[in-house]
């Protein structure tokens, strides 16, 4: 069966954000974009995490200023022959401070073309993001897939720029070029600045610069994946800065002479040592290659030996070329220096040589090692950095853009979803003004019909205070006049003279009382107030004068919500309790109390006269019928117990009919 939802409700989730969930439920359009919202994210469960932005001076190439947005600004890399490319891979700068931002200065609209050797030969576009804005990637890559495609040169052309404030620029933090599980943009260093070329450059060294687009330092860091690391790598016994150190070095011997295409060093990050990225990898060192133990070593030229303007912190370094070896050593020449100590660290050392690393499981030399924490030499070839297992570029790199892809997805997904929110927030205000409207109408209606009662039930009890003028005040006028009379008959000198004019007194002040009490019930002004609790404080303080008396009202009680009509009633029945009390219980001590108990109003009154029989009630002339008289005019009640210790008379009206 088909649920509905109640508008009261649906009104209710729409406007409360935190409620979206709910609104998905009911509204088809939000259940499509929460199904796609779900599927994107177990999709996104799957990929590899992020990996932890990395910080490097070296920053990538950075075009000139420019006042226009749709300036053209173009870099491209030389292979210096053909080669067979599978992708191309675009990664923004690294942060470096508030200037340099998550995917600072990558182009809003590009393209990406192969070029065959030759400037006349065929171009090939294998990106087209000219006709409206590329997302910015932030911290992930771009992997633009190049299907084996033969290029000597890629050309990266941004149509539209970036722009800060007026200025408009282009920036890129490095391009890969994969072919198979090597990235071909390393060698571009090795053929010198002039591989790399651009429309234009600027910026301050070693920050910006050409040659740094394929310097491999990125924001990703070495391509890891998600099995914990058991070892940290290789390090040697630190030693104090002070002292002489004799240029350490480590060595891998392959077994025999193979061909070497590239050297790729890790660089250690124990944990230990978090806050130093690249612990213990060398300021300046060299590549020495030999194919027999005595032969001389070989040295790689530079740039393979290392000579770096900034350290690569834990970035990969590839050194590349191709050469014949058995034995590949680093040899250092200006040390790393943790804490005042000497110490040359390495997570990683791989030897590719037709696309797969040789050194897996090699022998390790090296004049010492740290052989305990998570340290050794074996450790520099097991395959592991010192976080977690190394894995190859291309699946990394395509599962890191990937995972960009689906988070760009899930942002337009959140955006579609406020603007469904939005669009129908817009209808439900539509609806809640005209049921505001609605609720206005039928409130004045309301409240017109309860002015109409209101004046009907004030000219009936204009009515009833009539008759009560008729009835009490009048009878009590009625008694004074026949005490006068007989005052003249028997003349005012005799002792039963001055008890009659006591008496007259007394009747005076109670129908001075009374007048007062039904006076104030019919002041409008007092209507509708909660009075009440006043009202019995005056009355209980000017009829049991001489008596002690303790009132204990409840200032909250709903009193308002009582009719006039009761509000008289009750007032008569307290104020004959009290006269029953003052002539008849000889009570010294009095307790008035005055509460709300749900939707009923009651009034207790306690004394400490000596009581009565309540069998008699209807003999006793202290006027307890008229009370149970008036109680159940209002489908209220009376209770009344007494003994010799005294009198609780409790009287229960509820606050409405």
């Amino acid at each position: 069966m088909r649920r509905t939802l109640h508008p009261c409700l649906f009104l209710l989730l729409l406007w409360n954000q935190p409620a979206c969930g709910e609104i998905a439920e009911w509204i088809p359009e939000m259940r499509a974009l929460a199904a796609e919202r779900t599927a994107l994210q177990q999709n996104l469960s799957s990929m590899p995490a992020a990996p932890e932005v990395q910080f490097t001076q070296r920053l990538g190439w950075h075009s000139e200023y420019s006042s226009s947005r749709d300036k053209a600004e173009w870099v491209e890399l030389n292979l210096g022959q053909a080669q067979q490319i599978d992708s191309v891979v675009l990664i923004a700068p690294p942060p470096n401070g508030a200037s340099v931002t998550p995917g600072y200065g990558f182009p809003l609209r590009f393209y990406v073309e192969l070029l065959d050797e030759g400037e006349d030969n065929e171009r090939t576009i294998i990106a087209d993001h000219t006709a409206e804005d590329f997302p910015n990637p932030g911290s992930l890559p771009v992997v633009i897939p190049a299907g084996g495609r033969m290029a000597q040169k890629v050309r990266i052309t941004a149509t539209r720029l970036c722009a800060t404030g007026e200025s408009c620029f282009c920036a890129l933090g490095e391009v890969m070029l994969l072919q198979g599980k090597q990235n071909l943009g390393a060698r571009l260093e090795a053929i010198g600045p002039n591989a790399v070329r651009a429309s234009s450059s600027q910026g301050t060294r070693p920050d910006w610069g050409r040659i740094n687009l394929v310097d491999g330092h990125t924001v990703l860091g070495p391509p890891l994946g998600t099995s914990p690391s058991p070892t940290l790598g290789f390090r040697s016994v630190p030693t104090s800065e002070s002292r002489p150190y004799a240029n350490p070095w480590l060595e891998i011997d392959l077994g025999t002479v193979r061909p070497i295409d590239e050297i790729r060093f890790f660089p250690a990050h124990p944990p230990l040592f978090a806050h130093s990225h690249g612990y213990g990898f060398p300021v300046r060192y060299q590549i020495e290659l030999r194919e027999e133990d005595n032969d001389e070593p070989r040295i790689l030229p530079e740039p393979q030996a290392g000579s770096y303007n900034a350290l690569p912190g834990d970035n990969v370094v590839t050194i590349v070329g191709a050469h014949r070896a058995r034995f590949v050593r680093m040899q250092l020449l200006a040390p790393h220096v943790s804490n005042g100590a000497v110490v040359l660290a390495m997570a990683e050392m791989q030897v590719w040589s037709e696309g797969k690393n040789i050194a897996l499981g090699g022998d390790v030399n090296s004049p010492d090692s740290t052989e305990r924490d998570g340290w050794s030499r074996a450790a520099l070839v097991d395959g592991f950095a010192s976080s977690a297992n190394i894995v190859d570029w291309p699946e990394w790199l395509a599962a890191l853009s990937q995972r960009r892809e689906l988070q760009h997805q899930l942002g337009l997904i959140e955006t579609n979803r406020e603007h469904v929110t939005q669009r129908w927030q817009r209808i439900a205000a539509g609806f809640l003004v005209g049921i505001v409207a609605a609720v206005v109408i039928v409130l004045l209606l309301w409240l017109r019909r309860q002015r109409q009662l209101r004046q009907q039930e004030l000219e009936r009890l204009r009515e009833r205070i009539a008759q009560d003028l008729h009835d009490e005040i009048g009878s009590s006028l009625g008694s004074i006049a026949l005490i006068a009379q007989d005052i003249l008959a028997e003349g005012a000198q005799s002792g039963q003279a001055r008890e009659d004019l006591q008496e007259i007194k007394e009747i005076a002040d109670e129908t001075v009382g009374a007048m007062r009490d039904i006076t104030r019930l019919m002041q409008s002004e007092r209507y509708g107030t909660d009075d009440l609790p006043t009202l019995l404080r005056e009355t209980a303080a000017r009829m049991l004068r001489g008596i002690s008396q303790t009132l204990d009202l409840d200032e909250h009680a709903q009193t308002r919500r009582l009719s006039v009509d009761r509000q008289r009633d009750l007032m008569l029945m307290f104020k004959e309790a009290l006269h029953n009390i003052t002539r008849h219980a000889a009570a010294t001590e009095v307790r008035i109390t005055l509460k709300q108990a749900h939707n009923n109003l009651v009034l207790t009154i306690r004394d400490n006269g000596h009581g009565f029989d309540t069998a008699a009630t209807t003999t006793s002339g202290m006027g307890l019928t008229n009370l149970h008289r008036r109680a159940a005019k209002h489908q209220g009640r009376t209770e009344i117990t007494s003994s010799p210790e005294g009198t609780v008379l409790t009287l229960t009206l509820p606050l409405h009919a």
